[in-house]
């Protein structure tokens, strides 16, 4: 009896343990920045996707993305159980963050009509920038750096002023140096540093840092020449590129520099506003850049100068470098207030910046935010911005209190001929080269990356893009027609990837830009190139326990 049951047991031992354990872990699970073919990597700068090989029978998969491999509920960070294909991308901007060995852990398991797989291998990766910026050619009153991939802004420290600021372009201007005090012992030298930060947006479930940094760069040393006694003359535009006459289209807000100190009438002021309108005339100002006294403005995402409220303000001002904070109540030549772009922020009403949100799809939580120092495009090149510089004098009232008046008209002083012009060219977002950067499953069940301009899928397959310039987030759109154009659906993400949720049929897809430093209504960046591509149904059929 005894030999009987032992039977009996060994017999279920049999027949359960191979159905506990029966839909076998993804293989080759592994991360991707444009198709699933590159090679496997540990380090990114901005956010992976991932794919792996398809497992029999999964109707969808459950990925998981924690900073443990141990991928406890408080190292979890972001979860899907309903991705409908081997390859997934992570809506979040992850910080840059590195472990021992790893700071990101990733696992895979596809879930069948059995029940779900065996977990896959834990894939280790780090987040990391992928250099540090190095100094750029500059005018005087300007420093200018190298970009870098992954960034979402950037900090300048200022060694003598003992000052740190943040700005989402290339260029910064020396301002704080010049406030009340042109003298070369305060402005000749500069030393400086800068940073790439970025920010983390995107639902996660964790506390991940709010914002990681790069590394300091080397001090650098910028040298300036002495301010001349002479008409206020714009001089040149610097970003991603230096122009003057020529214009030039630049991809970044740029940094502005003119020359000399006088009026038009002659007489010498200590401090400037750059002024840009859309008419060669200048009457229709669309932007003010902070307050400066150096020969240069470039726009910050931190505001602009505190300037001296009162007589005390005044006194200290002589002696110290300004904090970034507020310019106080200023005014134009015609005594109607105006607001520099540096004090306006997203959603509010101060000035002439418009209501509303950030004008983009994303939660509040899921979007970067400054000051609106951004520019539009316009057109480049049959229609561009026009820039001139207006003196800027204060005033101390009965009361004690300092007020800020621009001493010249902008047209004025494009009507004499201190004036350029400059193009600013949003960058369309790249999502092929050669073939489209589209990775998923053939209809013949096998998961590559596209080969060709007009490629097929079946199921959703995962469009990536090389990141434009100065954008925060990316919208894509998708339609059955090339044109007219007619969205039948849209996604917004931080990543530069995202699942495609398209039925059978044939398919257009492109890709823009947001930046949440733009003008409401106007933050939409140029659109990359429409990509065609076909969603069919499957040349394959997986039965249980048979073969394909």
């Amino acid at each position: 009896m005894r030999l009987a049951r032992l039977t009996v047991v060994a017999f279920a031992a049999l027949v359960v343990a191979p159905s506990a354990h029966a839909v076998p872990a993804p293989k080759h699970l592994k991360p991707f920045l444009l198709r699933v073919d590159e090679r496997a990597a540990t380090s990114f700068a901005r956010t992976p996707s991932f794919s792996w090989s398809p497992v029999r029978g999964a109707k969808t998969y459950e990925f998981q993305l924690a900073t443990s491999p141990r991928f406890g509920d408080a190292q979890l960070i972001w979860t899907s159980e309903k991705v409908k294909s081997p390859v997934a991308t992570i809506p979040v901007t992850l910080p840059w963050m590195s472990g021992t060995p790893f700071g990101f852990y990733a696992r895979v398991r596809g879930l069948t009509a059995r029940g779900p797989s065996k977990w896959s291998s834990a894939y280790g990766f780090n987040m990391r920038w992928p250099t540090v910026p190095a100094t750029l050619p500059a005018y005087d009153g300007l420093v200018r750096w190298s970009t870098v991939e992954g960034a979402t802004s950037y900090q300048v420290w200022y060694l003598d002023a003992a000052k740190v600021f943040a700005t989402k372009t290339n260029v910064a201007d020396e301002r704080e140096y010049y406030a009340f005090h042109q003298d070369p012992s305060w402005t000749g030298v500069v030393h400086w540093r800068v940073r790439a930060s970025r920010v983390l947006s995107g639902s996660v479930r964790n506390a991940l840092p709010a914002v990681s940094y790069g590394p300091w760069s080397p001090v650098f040393t910028s040298r300036n020449g002495v301010l001349q006694t002479a008409p206020l003359l714009p001089m040149a535009m610097a970003s991603d590129v230096q122009s003057s006459v020529p214009a030039a289209a630049h991809r970044l807000t740029p940094g502005f520099a003119f020359h000399g100190t006088n009026s038009i009438g002659g007489a010498r002021y200590s401090f400037y506003r750059v002024v840009v309108s859309t008419d060669r005339d200048c009457v229709n100002v669309v932007y003010r850049g902070g307050i400066t006294a150096g020969p240069a403005f470039a726009p910050r995402a931190t505001g602009p100068l505190d300037l001296p409220k009162n007589s005390e303000d005044l006194g200290k001002a002589l002696t110290t470098f300004l904090r970034d904070g507020s310019e106080g109540e200023t005014f134009g030549a015609d005594y109607f207030k105006v607001v520099g772009n540096e004090s306006m922020k997203p959603g509010g009403t101060t000035g002439n910046t418009p209501a509303g949100g950030t004008g983009t799809s994303l939660p509040a939580d899921q979007t970067v935010t400054g000051s609106l120092v951004d520019l539009w495009d316009t057109g480049w090149p049959s229609s561009r911005y026009y820039w001139t510089v207006v003196p800027v004098y204060y005033v101390l009232t009965l009361d004690n209190k300092v007020k800020w008046y621009e001493a010249e008209v902008p047209q004025d002083s494009c009507a004499a001929g201190r004036l350029l012009s400059f193009g600013k060219l949003s960058e369309a977002v790249i999502a092929a080269s050669g073939a489209p950067y589209v990775s998923g499953l053939t209809p013949d069940g096998v998961l590559r990356p596209a080969k060709q301009t007009k490629p097929a899928f079946y199921g959703v397959p995962v469009a990536a893009w090389m990141p434009a310039l100065g954008a925060d987030q990316y919208e894509v759109q998708w339609s059955r027609k090339l044109y007219p154009w007619k969205a039948e659906g849209n996604a917004f993400t931080v990543a530069t990837a995202a699942e495609l949720p398209l039925k059978p049929g044939l398919w257009y897809y492109r890709v823009r830009g947001l930046s949440s430093t733009l003008p409401t209504g106007a933050q939409q960046l140029a659109w990359s190139t429409p990509v065609r591509l076909r969603i069919a149904g499957p040349r394959f059929k997986v039965i249980r326990g048979g073969r394909r």
